[in-house]
């Protein structure tokens, strides 16, 4: 692939205020507002209330335009020109003569350009980005459609829902050309599809299936072989067969391999696969990539029986794996501008001890990059498709749309071993809930038949779940019952020990989370000084609450109260001062995530995974992440780093003046050794003795007598191959006195 420099692009325009006809200097992969803010036309969209002014651009159409010269212009063969990421609706133009159209951020572009390119001279691609906003008046919207407040645009347009305004991003819709852009020279013979799983894996022996298509030139399909080479270390696997058609698929078996695990529970084993095109014994294309050899499957039942029974867990490699993870949206608002942010925020999945990374659908599919870490480092992923909290068109040109879409991204991303799950979308079930009126979960196309279709054609070896939380007709999740193993658990957000969430019947919570606050000195780079302190309507607090349009009515804007409310209800008042403010805020996060993730592994195996929301912001607000824009940890991080390590001692919710005692242990091995529960401040030892722990499962280890009338901070240690751990416990109802607290954290001494 040869690609277009990034520094040859423009931008040009006409300025919605002044009429005026600009160019200016653009980056591709890059946005148009950054681009914009790069050149001075407007200022920060992430400052103040500045991304409010960027309403009167979104009507503005936009042309990039390079001049570039080929290399190497050797005749014959066909061309294509490549675009990796477009968003969203343009038109692409090469030498003045039109190319076509293009209305879909998801998945890349391509054009025949073969004759179209001046061998000895310059060539002038420019690509029209038309408005998002005026491209979806185009579309007639089914009634019986729907879409949270500031996303109807984007219910027929394939553009990531968080652009037109979302809880967690801004409203930023202007687009660009949002990945790469280049020219690949199609060769005479390729392999055009290639999918490698794994059907059944053991120590001794793994199963694996290949599905191969080729194109070649030839006139006549004779004399084709095959050459399938997996390499890891000294260990080598090859396998030659003949070729007699141009797709078919073989099922093979390799004696002692090397599994792939996760994080936390063994190597993950990735084989050098090679697959090698022969023609009369000559190598004439291959396909390299990795693989893991490993099985995942979701086992889950549709809602819970009239006795309570149900279950949703993950096997790994025939063993159930209990899943400790977070929820991703994507690192950047203005798609393009990434530079270094992916790699940077999986690290922080990893030192967090998580072993899954839900991809949500309000977002956008990640490349490559993001899976090949995710591939090395043992991070399952859960990839929603992207549809989130609406309820899609159901018409036929719609269905193709996603359907050719879904196809592209399966066929792109299917052979990453970390790759475990694909989900139907992002609460489109409970929208229907939401929305109040006749239609049921079972009539959604989109994901009964489209998605389901395209998984079992194109990824026969990995589960599907329509929607999350998946809901049979009839059954309600929010509000009056919950009787779907796996749910979101947001509720009233409330006392974090409430009702809600310490008696929750969820097998498996896939999103739940907490507000925090940023440090003070990260408020600083996002606020003006005037505006630092929270104030309910504030206009620069309703920016980043993300409010859009700075509405103090509108359906985020209660964010602000909620975080006040929270902090109020723990500490007995809100902190008059902003540093003590910060501290009170991530103090109840870090509480609240901790006790989530606590009473999840406290009652394994009922329970069997929790994906918290989220670990970082993709730009600067208060919010749920336990790490904000700037790469600024807050407390939460630390408590969730500690309470995610794999063996882990845990005091319970007290009944009947006690608290149980358990660990947790999520090794393949028997753990055991030395415990002791003592006061935090004053060193009085409690309780103290011996535990031996089974391979992935807990163990009670008796109870304390307790007194909820007294604040008090346990210490509890543990014992681990030689090395003591540490976790806390806070005992004692709200209001907690925030100088007592502050003196436990600082003698506490997590981060």
């Amino acid at each position: 692939m040869q690609w277009i420099p990034d520094e040859n692009w423009m931008l040009s325009f006409v300025h919605p205020g002044s009429g005026e006809k600009m160019a200016i200097p653009a980056r591709v992969p890059g946005n148009i507002a950054a681009d914009l803010h790069r050149a001075g036309v407007i200022p920060d969209p992430y400052f103040g209330s500045n991304a409010e002014l960027l309403r009167e651009w979104e009507f503005t159409d936009f042309t990039y335009s390079v001049v570039f010269r080929l290399p190497e212009c050797a005749p014959g063969g066909r061309i294509e020109l490549v675009f990796e990421g477009v968003d969203t609706a343009a038109e692409a133009f090469l030498n003045g003569t039109p190319l076509g159209g293009m209305e879909n951020m998801f998945h890349e572009h391509r054009f025949d350009v073969t004759g179209k390119l001046n061998c000895d001279g310059e060539n002038e691609l420019t690509v029209v980005i038309r408005s998002s906003v005026n491209a979806a008046r185009k579309y007639r919207r089914a009634p019986g459609t729907s879409a949270q407040s500031y996303n109807f645009e984007g219910l027929y347009l394939r553009k990531a829902g968080h652009s037109f305004g979302w809880d967690i991003a801004p409203r930023i819709v202007l687009g660009g050309l949002w990945r790469r852009v280049g020219l690949e020279r199609i060769p005479e013979h390729r392999w055009s599809e290639v999918l490698l799983y794994t059907v059944s894996a053991a120590k001794s022996v793994a199963r694996l299936a290949l599905d191969w298509s080729f194109e070649s030139s030839a006139t006549r399909l004779t004399g084709f072989e095959a050459k399938l080479t997996l390499a890891r270390g000294p260990k080598r696997f090859e396998k030659r067969f003949r070729l007699l058609f141009t797709t078919g698929h073989t099922v093979f078996e390799i004696p002692n391999p090397d599994l792939w695990y996760t994080n936390g529970l063994g190597e993950s084993a990735l084989y050098d696969v090679t697959l090698e095109l022969l023609l009369d014994g000559e190598v004439v294309a291959e396909n390299r990539f990795r693989t893991g050899i490993r099985t995942v499957r979701l086992e889950r039942s549709e809602s819970f029986a009239p006795d309570g029974s149900g279950h949703f867990r993950f096997l790994l490699n025939g063993e159930p794996l209990f899943i400790l993870g977070s929820n991703w949206v994507p690192v950047e608002a203005m798609h393009g501008e990434e530079r270094g942010r992916v790699r940077k925020t999986l690290e922080l999945f990893t030192d967090l001890g998580c072993n899954m990374v839900r991809c949500w659908g309000g977002g956008v599919y990640e490349d490559h990059e993001f899976f090949d870490y995710c591939d090395e480092h043992g991070l399952l992923v859960w990839q929603d498709f992207m549809l989130a909290c609406e309820i899609p068109p159901q018409d036929d040109d719609f269905c193709r749309r996603i359907e050719a879409e879904a196809v592209a991204v399966v066929t792109k991303l299917r052979n990453h071993p970390s790759l475990a799950l694909w989900c139907g979308d992002n609460e489109c079930d409970e929208a229907v809930l939401w929305r109040g009126d006749l239609m049921r979960p079972s009539e959604n196309r989109i994901t009964r038949e489209v998605l389901k279709r395209v998984i079992r054609s194109y990824d026969p070896g990995r589960d599907y779940l329509p929607s999350s939380p998946y809901l049979v007709d009839g059954v309600i999740t929010r509000g009056e019952s919950r009787t779907a193993p796996e749910q979101h658990l947001w509720g009233p957000r409330d006392e974090y020990k409430g009702d809600f969430y310490r008696l929750n019947t969820a097998c498996f919570a896939s999103e739940t989370g907490y507000h925090g606050m940023p440090c003070v000195e990260s408020l600083k780079k996002f606020l003006s000084p005037g505006h630092l302190f929270p104030k309910i309507g504030d206009p620069e607090y309703l920016t980043h609450a993300a409010q859009p349009f700075g509405d103090p009515e509108g359906p985020y804007a209660y964010r602000i109260k909620l975080f006040l409310d929270q902090i109020a209800n723990m500490f007995g008042k809100i902190p008059e001062e902003l540093e003590r403010l910060v501290a009170a805020s991530q103090i109840v996060q870090a509480e609240a995530l901790k006790f989530f993730i606590e009473n999840f592994r406290f009652h394994k195996w009922r329970k069997s995974g929790i994906l918290w929301w989220n670990v970082a912001d993709c730009w600067p607000q208060i919010s749920d992440a336990v790490v904000d824009y700037y790469y600024e940890k807050k407390l939460a991080y630390f408590y969730i780093r500690n309470v995610q390590q794999p063996v882990l001692l845990m005091m319970g919710e007290p009944a009947a003046w006690h608290s149980p005692l358990r660990l947790d242990n999520n090794l393949p091995r028997t753990v055991s050794g030395a415990y002791r529960v003592s006061d935090l401040l004053t060193g009085e030892e409690f309780v103290s003795g011996r535990y031996e722990c089974a391979a992935n499962s807990g163990v009670d280890l008796g109870a304390l007598r307790v007194s909820t009338g007294v604040h008090r901070m346990y210490l509890l240690e543990w014992e681990v191959d030689g090395v003591w751990r540490r976790n806390h416990y806070l005992l004692g109802h709200p209001p907690c006195d925030l100088d007592f607290y502050l003196q436990c954290r600082e003698k506490l001494d997590l981060d």
